[in-house]
């Protein structure tokens, strides 16, 4: 009868090593380093207030990779996919800007952002989820406007924006992703 209690305790912690690899699939190492485990992809569905707060997490990461150390932030806010967004931004001085915007949402999501300043407009597609933010840079001078029509039906999910001002050393690429810039 002896020989039986080892052999069950093996088998109980075989078990459990077994049980926990399993609850290990799918997850990947926290960004942080603080040895927690976190899901990659969002909840299906958005049943609480954890939720929520995971999502703005997720999403002030996405902005934090764009953000340069020479940035400044100017402005920045949260809205939902169902109020869209709809934002006149100014941008005063001589520094140019960067407008960063980040989504995340219970389901797959294209966004359509369209920045507006006088009568130059463009529109450019903000993918949610992305775990780096969209940035866009701003001339400073005359306001702009940043549009997102409103999400329909039971639309689920989070849109965080930030408008910072950057050293001109900073930009790339386009100098203004308003008015556009040939290749």
């Amino acid at each position: 009868m002896r020989a039986r209690r080892p052999l069950t305790f093996i088998l109980l912690l075989c078990v459990a090593a077994l049980t926990g690899a399993c609850a290990e699939q799918g997850r990947e190492p926290d960004e942080s380093g603080s040895g927690k485990n976190k899901s990659t992809s969002p909840p299906l569905t958005w049943e609480g207030k954890e939720d929520v707060e995971e999502a703005m997490q997720r999403a002030a990461r996405a902005l934090n990779t764009v953000e340069s150390k020479s940035a400044f932030r100017e402005d920045s806010g949260t809205t939902t996919l169902a109020k869209g967004l709809s934002r006149t931004l100014t941008t005063q001085g001589r520094r140019p800007y960067t407008f960063d915007i980040s989504c995340q949402a219970s389901s797959a999501h294209t966004l359509t952002l369209t920045l507006m300043r006088g009568e130059a407009a463009n529109e450019w597609d903000v993918e949610c989820g992305d775990r780096e933010a969209d940035q866009f840079n701003i001339p400073a001078g005359t306001p702009f406007t940043a549009r997102i029509t409103p999400a329909g039906g039971q639309a689920e999910g989070i849109i965080s924006w930030r408008l910072n001002t950057i050293g001109p050393e900073d930009v790339q690429d386009c100098t203004d992703d308003i008015a556009g810039c040939e290749s």
